[in-house]
């Protein structure tokens, strides 16, 4: 059996109890998560991504899911945001960022080679390093500022599937602190960039 998160999926596992299953994990990962947010970390976090000139996120394979959610959501704040899912670009991006922006590395194990050396690259640059990651003594936190952790449980197979769950959760807690951060401001961009995607949407009948 491969030990998934909270429980082991064998063969024996009966097909109609797969959903249950997968929301009762997907639920005790999202409890942990939010037992290990620190609110003065995300209000650390909230303040440097508000004020930054750029914000580039760096990520690979599982977590670029994340990342793409993580940057429309930024796109639709009217905040500057890059994401490159191509190493050199990443490279390049973050050797060009200063003091005054934000890199986002999002890593589940903390341990994805690209994603870490882009992040080292973008504390050598003077940038605000901010990481998501399930480990708190994972590599990428040698290069991270402020280090906002998912679960911490130490369980490798098939946690990718509930990490991008405890993920998502924080992408989502970050869109609304941004929000209630500066509310008028917020909610006057996000008028203005639904206007301007409104005509690639059928109305209702």
């Amino acid at each position: 059996a491969n030990p998934m998160y909270g429980y082991n999926l064998s063969r024996k596992d009966r097909l109609e109890d797969i959903p249950g299953k997968v929301a009762v994990t997907s639920q005790m990962m999202m409890e942990e998560t939010l037992k290990n947010l620190s609110s003065e970390v995300f209000k650390k976090v909230i303040g440097a991504l508000k004020k930054a000139r750029i914000i580039d996120i760096y990520s690979v394979e599982n977590s670029n899911a994340v990342a793409s959610d993580l940057l429309t959501k930024f796109l639709y704040l009217g905040l500057s945001c890059r994401h490159f899912d191509d190493y050199y670009h990443q490279k390049i991006s973050a050797g060009n960022l200063t003091s005054q922006d934000v890199a986002v590395g999002i890593s589940y194990s903390g341990y994805s080679r690209d994603t870490v050396e882009v992040m080292k690259e973008a504390k050598k640059s003077g940038a605000v390093t901010i990481v998501i990651t399930n480990f708190r003594d994972s590599l990428i936190t040698k290069y991270a500022d402020l280090v906002i952790c998912t679960s911490q449980q130490q369980l490798f197979y098939g946690d990718a599937i509930f990490s991008r769950t405890a993920q998502m959760m924080i992408v989502d807690m970050i869109y609304m602190g941004l929000i209630v951060s500066d509310y008028d401001r917020f909610c006057t961009v996000l008028d203005k960039s639904s206007r301007a995607v409104r005509d690639k949407a059928y109305s209702s009948l």
